[in-house]
């Protein structure tokens, strides 16, 4: 996978008991991502946001696997986090920690939300109307320069924009049921219960499918998002590629389904 391999250039360290190691590459598609010409300020406040969102989301599943007496560690590479753990026992163990990731995330923007009410007087129809903002949605003018007005600097409102942009629609892009995203293998869990012969190939039938609408809904929006079209269309090729390597070794008789997300 793309910068999961070690380099002399690796941060290491370890919190909460849970290793982490991040790649150089993270920190390259991050400045890639939050790149704006001539606003060095804006992208090193985007690589904070998203170095801090996706250490809590995989700390998020870290933890989890740690209540299971799992031995989780943490990686975070070119195309974002991964927390690798073997402690999960059962489907719903699985489930647990597969979940506990988004569910950091959305906790940590619901912090962002009560904190700058708190310290700034930040309304509840502001933050929707940042949100609706956020999402492309048209928002309550008032209620959105209200917000914007109500920070003492620009500098700090793009972090509030940016934490709640990463941590809540980030969020929900991960629930999708699309491998490898969360949601996709919490669907490789529920299928292969449901039917423990085809319910992983069947889970990435699903993952192609949905990727595939979205990246068209996206090409053919009226606003192009070429990322979007790139990231799912990159993650429907990658479950067509699944289901042809599962095809294959059916056919060489060495496919086997049980247990599949224990190994």
């Amino acid at each position: 996978m793309l910068g999961t391999s070690t380099t002399p250039y690796d941060l290491r360290f370890r919190l909460l008991d849970i290793p982490v190691r991040i790649h150089p590459l993270f920190w390259l598609m991050a400045a890639v991502l939050g790149f704006q010409e001539n606003n060095i300020p804006a992208v090193l406040i985007w690589i904070g946001c998203v170095l801090v969102s996706i250490l809590v989301h995989e700390y998020g599943h870290g933890l989890m696997a740690k209540h299971f007496h799992g031995s989780p560690s943490i990686v975070l590479y070119g195309l974002g986090g991964l927390c690798s753990s073997q402690g999960e026992r059962t489907p719903g163990q699985r489930l647990a920690v597969l979940f506990a990731g988004p569910g950091a995330g959305f906790i940590l923007c619901a912090v962002v939300l009560a904190v700058t009410s708190l310290a700034l007087g930040i309304t509840g129809g502001e933050h929707l109307a940042v949100m609706q903002r956020l999402v492309g949605l048209s928002a309550n003018r008032e209620h959105l320069f209200g917000a914007m007005q109500k920070f003492s600097s620009p500098e700090i409102f793009m972090i509030y924009y940016n934490m709640i942009w990463i941590n809540l629609l980030w969020g929900l892009v991960n629930l999708l049921p699309i491998y490898p995203l969360d949601g996709g293998q919490a669907t490789q869990v529920v299928l292969s219960q449901v039917d423990r012969r085809h319910g992983v190939r069947r889970a990435h039938i699903v993952s192609l499918v949905t990727a595939g609408v979205l990246a068209v809904l996206a090409a053919s929006a009226s606003r192009h998002d070429y990322f979007l079209v790139i990231f799912f269309g990159v993650l429907a090729v990658l479950n067509y590629q699944v289901l042809q390597s599962l095809h294959q070794a059916k056919a060489f008789g060495v496919y086997h389904d049980d247990d599949w997300w224990r190994d």
